[in-house]
């Protein structure tokens, strides 16, 4: 009996280690971090294939730079400063796209995996057209997968964990859309759209120049104590008669104005050197601070691409709606809105008390 005994032991222990060498064929303990904490994740490994799937960062309080590359070699580098998110090391990151990413990082989840007659097909697309996203926190990397195409219905995007083979289906639940435009490389979508940004306490002038109009252009001073004035610049002198109050309003305007979009990858950015030189000037605004620091919009008519008529059926020769600006030394196409710019723009007349 003993020695049936120790069979049936045996038997059992040889079993327990075939199912332990069994399951370490098919899957893998894997170790990662989630709030901070060391937590453990089982891997399915089918013969040489790995299938991962946590494709979420959870924590994204304590995501510090996010670097995006496309097969075209376009290239996105956020970092999170004190105050603000910089991209690509020049410039101040639009807050709400990064707002948007950060919760995308956070959200993702695995909707489906992709049906084994398109694995080809996604496969060789996430070879050639996806973008490769690295995530780090606290300078450390955490997460890297690529992000490719669309799904049929336009409610996935495929994506792929790096070290894994198997792609899957990634949404976000309750977004009814696709994600992969939430991680473009257009360093023109990134960029920060705040044209002027100032406190009236911190402008010393706002200057607007008519080059058509010379007699009309003046700066908006600053004088400290509550005085302000409006001085003509072609004479050098104070315009008489002047609402202090009314200027110091003018001035306020100048926070955190905005502009629609960057023109630097259009068609029409081909034309800059052309609206330059063109007699479609139609002022140049500078807004110069207590320290010195200056901000140059110069602005220009834009041609009448929608060829929109007035209600006699006059056609416009420009476009009623928004116009050019050029800013950064004449090297980035801006296009801006009558609406908002209608507020920013005065004659020397309209500060005159009466």
């Amino acid at each position: 009996m003993k020695r049936q005994n120790k069979i049936i032991l045996i038997v059992l222990l040889v079993l327990l280690a075939l199912a332990v060498v069994i399951f370490f064929m098919k899957y893998r303990i894997v170790s990662y971090k989630e709030f901070g904490k060391t937590k453990f994740r089982i891997e399915k490994i089918s013969g040489t294939l790995k299938t991962l799937r946590d494709f979420d960062v959870k924590d994204t309080a304590r995501v510090d730079k996010i670097f995006l590359a496309d097969k075209q070699n376009n290239t996105i580098l956020l970092e999170r400063k004190d105050n603000y998110w910089q991209v690509n090391g020049d410039y101040v990151a639009r807050r709400d796209f990064v707002d948007v990413l950060l919760e995308t990082i956070c959200d993702l989840e695995v909707a489906a995996p992709v049906p084994k007659t398109k694995m080809d097909f996604v496969l060789r697309s996430l070879s050639t057209t996806s973008t490769k996203v690295e995530i780090y926190q606290e300078g450390e990397l955490v997460k890297v997968y690529y992000v490719g195409g669309v799904t049929q219905d336009n409610t996935g995007t495929y994506m792929l964990l790096e070290g894994s083979d198997e792609p899957f289906e990634v949404h976000i639940p309750g977004f009814a859309g696709f994600l992969n435009t939430r991680y473009t490389t257009s360093i023109y979508e990134w960029r920060d759209r705040i044209l002027f940004n100032y406190d009236v306490k911190n402008i010393k002038s706002v200057t607007l120049e008519y080059p058509a109009d010379p007699d009309q252009s003046f700066s908006a001073v600053n004088n400290g104590n509550n005085n302000y004035s409006i001085v003509l610049l072609k004479t050098g002198k104070p315009l008489q008669g002047v609402d202090p109050m009314a200027v110091k309003e003018f001035m306020s305007r100048y926070k955190k104005v905005g502009f629609e979009i960057y023109m630097n990858d259009t068609d029409e950015y081909l034309k800059l050197d052309s609206i330059l030189n063109s007699k479609s000037e139609m002022c140049i605004y500078t807004v110069e601070d207590i320290k010195g620091r200056k901000t140059r919009l110069k602005t220009f008519a834009r041609p009448n691409f929608k060829n929109t008529y007035d209600e006699e059926g006059h056609f416009y020769n420009n476009d009623i709606d928004r116009f050019y600006g050029v800013i950064n030394n004449d090297k980035d196409l801006i296009l801006l809105q009558y609406t908002l710019f209608d507020l920013l723009t005065k004659k020397p007349g309209d500060f005159v008390a009466r």
